[in-house]
C-alpha cells in the first residue's frame, strides 16, 4: 500500500474527522497551521510568514470568482485561516469536502470551505464535495463550470486534501467513513 497523506487544516468537524478516520488506515495527516491558530491536530504545520503571503496570492484569485469582498478582511487571524487552506490544495492531487453549496447552480461551495475548493478549481484539481443537505458526492465539472451529481464513492489519490465545514453532521460523517472503508477495503 502507498503511503497515503491527507492534507487538511485540524480543526474541529470535517477535519479532524478525516484525520481520526485517517489513522485507522494508516494515513498521515499533514494539519497545515500558524503561530496562535487554535486547532486540534497533533500532525499541526506551522507556516512562515512568507508561506502564508504566498497563501494569500491565492486567497486574491479565488475571491474573483467567489466575489466575498476581501477589502473587508481586516482580522489577520482570519486572513491566515485562508490563506493556510492554499497548501491543503498546492501540496494535494485532488481534494475532497464536506459542506454545502453557496448557490443554487452550484458552482460555489459555502463558508471556509469555499476558499479551499476555489482554490482547487482555479488550479484544475479534482475536486469533490459531499453535500450534506442533499446526502450526496458531487464532482467539479471543468467543461460546465459547476459541480454535479455522481453516483459513485471517489477514489482517493495519494495526497488528498480532506477538508470541511465545522457544522459536520451524521451524514458528513457517515460520507468520511465510507470513502475511507471503499478505498481501503477494511
Amino acid at each position: 500500500m502507498e503511503n497515503y497523506i491527507c492534507h487538511s487544516g485540524g480543526c474541529l468537524g470535517s477535519d479532524m474527522m478525516w484525520e481520526i478516520e485517517g489513522n485507522k488506515y494508516g494515513v498521515k495527516t499533514i494539519a497545515y497551521s500558524f503561530f496562535n491558530h487554535t486547532q486540534e491536530s497533533e500532525n499541526q504545520k506551522i507556516l512562515s510568514i512568507k508561506e502564508l503571503e504566498e497563501g494569500f496570492e491565492h486567497v486574491k484569485i479565488a475571491d474573483l470568482s467567489l466575489k466575498r469582498k476581501l477589502d473587508n478582511l481586516i482580522y489577520p487571524y482570519v486572513k491566515n485561516l485562508l490563506s493556510r487552506n492554499w497548501f491543503q490544495v498546492k501540496n494535494s492531487e485532488s481534494v475532497f469536502a464536506i459542506g454545502m453549496f453557496g448557490n443554487e447552480s452550484h458552482t460555489i461551495v459555502d463558508g471556509g470551505t469555499g476558499w479551499a475548493v476555489q482554490m482547487a478549481i482555479d488550479n484544475k484539481k479534482d475536486v469533490f464535495l459531499f453535500n450534506q443537505p442533499m446526502k450526496e458526492w458531487n464532482k467539479y465539472d471543468y467543461e460546465e463550470n459547476k459541480f454535479n451529481t455522481i453516483d459513485y464513492i471517489p477514489k482517493l489519490t495519494v495526497n488528498f486534501a480532506g477538508i470541511g465545514t465545522r457544522k459536520l453532521n451524521v451524514f458528513g460523517e457517515l460520507a468520511i467513513k465510507e470513502i475511507y472503508r471503499y478505498n481501503f477495503k477494511k
